[in-house]
């Protein structure tokens, strides 16, 4: 399966942070690991998870990682001045993708800015054209 959003995503990646919002179960987590797998060195992290949250904070990934996604980041207090300064700050090879659901869509109304550090990307539900014609073989089964 591809989103039509993935080659825009991975374009936008390589001159912003990319913020890829949406519902739950529209595909956020997927589409995030398929950028992974197309750029070496790339870190998935799941604010969820203490361990990766601990990284987060204290910004421990390796000093040669390219891609770094920050899942469910929104749920760390002071989230938005974390992401600026790791932003503001990063190596020049970094690219940083953060994915999130609509609380994530609704931050620009309070707190610091991130204005123009940020490209957003709405994920919905899947459209018609994206759903994989059963009859077709060569289709790998969700």
């Amino acid at each position: 399966m591809n989103r039509p959003q993935l080659p825009l995503i991975r374009h936008d990646l390589k001159k912003k942070m990319v913020f890829l919002t949406g519902p739950r179960q529209v595909g956020k987590t997927w589409l995030a690991r398929a950028v992974a797998g197309d750029t070496h060195d790339s870190l998935y992290l799941n604010c969820d998870n203490f361990q990766d949250r601990a990284i987060v904070l204290e910004q421990t990934w390796l000093p040669g990682t390219r891609l770094l996604i920050l899942a469910e980041l929104h749920k760390i207090s002071g989230w938005k001045n974390l992401l600026k300064g790791i932003y503001d700050t990063k190596p020049d090879q970094l690219q940083i993708l953060v994915t999130g659901s609509a609380r994530l869509d609704t931050f620009r109304q309070s707190g610091d800015s991130l204005a123009g550090r940020f490209f957003r990307h709405r994920l919905n539900p899947l459209a018609l054209s994206e759903i994989p014609d059963p009859d077709d073989t060569t289709v790998e089964r969700l």
